[in-house]
């Protein structure tokens, strides 16, 4: 287990607002041992650009908070990246990833401090590059009533340069029964009230950060399969929350008090 990096930037190139940038960390696990020293060629550090991998490359992309009609135009779902969306004028906040390519990650968003997803609209985009602005489907994060702290997120690569981002629903058999969690979204999120949450507007003792488990699909520039995906698919909702368990202030620490 290591580290993974990260860069924050106060500015997206091609944006038209300094846009505020939610604290942020990245965990990695590795499925697929490296038998020589990899390094990271990958010279493209703005979420709004465009780049080709390879394995063990680093990939920035970027996650957009607000409300959901704030991410479409004129009945189109765009990128964060086109300034026709003015997300700066409805409050969006940003949070910047560079997790390892094909590695597993567990990436986590604070929301115990000065950000809480309902205040600023309460849904989610991932996104990354400018010709081909692939995007996510918003998804919702939560509201002043509940909280969805787990996600799923797989980005799909052709030949190296990023497709697709899409959120892989698990459903809620792993919260049935538990009186501190809701089911949402036409029963596919667990989700948890939010009085039970500590942080901005909330003053519960549950740790209620974003825990989101990365993946990555499709092929890299050399024409490698990306296999990550295919592991994470036989993995079940929070799992990876077990593997850091020991981690202080760990989500995982925050549900066993909930459990």
């Amino acid at each position: 287990m290591v580290v993974g990096r990260r860069r924050s930037a106060a500015m997206f190139s091609g944006t038209a607002a300094n846009l505020l940038l939610v604290a942020a960390a990245t965990l990695v696990f590795s499925f697929f041992p490296t038998l020589t020293d990899a390094r990271d060629e990958n010279p493209v550090f703005e979420p709004c650009a465009d780049s080709k991998i390879q394995r063990k490359d680093g990939f920035t992309f970027g996650i957009a908070f607000s409300d959901r009609d704030s991410f479409f135009f004129n009945g189109t779902q765009l990128s964060p990246c086109d300034n026709r969306l003015s997300l700066a004028n409805k409050g969006a906040q940003f949070s910047l990833f560079r997790p390892e390519v094909d590695e597993i990650s567990l990436l986590t968003i604070n929301t115990t401090t000065s950000f809480a997803p309902f205040t600023s609209g309460g849904w989610m985009v991932a996104f990354a590059g400018r010709k081909y602005a692939a995007r996510s489907p918003p998804i919702f994060v939560g509201n002043s009533s509940y909280v969805v702290t787990s996600f799923t997120l797989v980005l799909e690569f052709q030949k190296g340069t990023l497709q697709n981002l899409f959120w892989k629903r698990d459903g809620c058999a792993s919260c049935s029964g538990k009186s501190n969690f809701v089911c949402v979204n036409n029963n596919q999120d667990c989700a948890i009230k939010a009085p039970s949450c500590k942080g901005q507007g909330q003053g519960g003792p549950v740790d209620c950060s974003i825990g989101i488990q990365l993946a990555f699909s499709g092929t890299d520039k050399n024409y490698a399969v990306l296999n990550s995906w295919y592991e994470v698919s036989n993995l079940q909702q929070y799992s990876l929350y077990g593997l850091y368990s020991n981690l202080r202030d760990s989500l995982t620490s925050q549900y066993d008090k909930v459990f």
